[in-house]
């Protein structure tokens, strides 16, 4: 629902989207792709928060931590990926790329630390490597 969304969105703007009251062709698609969006993110969120819970299966009371780990990749991949679109402009490619390794290896079910600072300092030299030396595209280092 969620990629269908965000598809039927992107494609929408495209066609132009007008006004309230003067709508153009890409409004009403604008608007369908939009709620399936909110939509989809309704379902992932409720998925991650109350999961269905076993035919056979007592009531239980809520075990937070049991959901954080499971909304733990949802919010922090995303929130990784955001990180690294901020900071690739002022902070350079380097640190975004270090930035988006580390919050994103957070959202691991057991992270190890040690493994996943060793992988966030060997990801930027590879960016690096390909992008700037490989591709010759023009990213500010640091």
């Amino acid at each position: 629902m969620l990629t269908i969304g965000i598809g039927v969105t992107v494609t929408s703007v495209g066609y132009g989207i007008g006004s309230l009251r003067r709508m153009d062709t890409g409004y009403f698609p604008m608007l369908l792709g939009s709620c399936a969006i909110l939509l989809g993110l309704a379902i992932t969120v409720r998925h991650g928060l109350f999961p269905a819970p076993a035919e056979d299966a007592e009531p239980e009371t809520i075990d937070w931590t049991e959901r954080w780990h499971r909304l733990r990749p949802m919010l922090l991949v995303p929130l990784g990926i955001a990180a690294f679109a901020a900071l690739l402009e002022s902070a350079g490619l380097l640190i975004a790329t270090f930035a988006l390794v580390m919050i994103s290896g957070l959202a691991a079910e057991k992270p190890n630390l040690k493994r996943l600072f060793v992988i966030a300092l060997l990801t930027p030299v590879g960016a690096w490597a390909i992008f700037v030396l490989g591709f010759g595209l023009p990213f500010k280092l640091y």
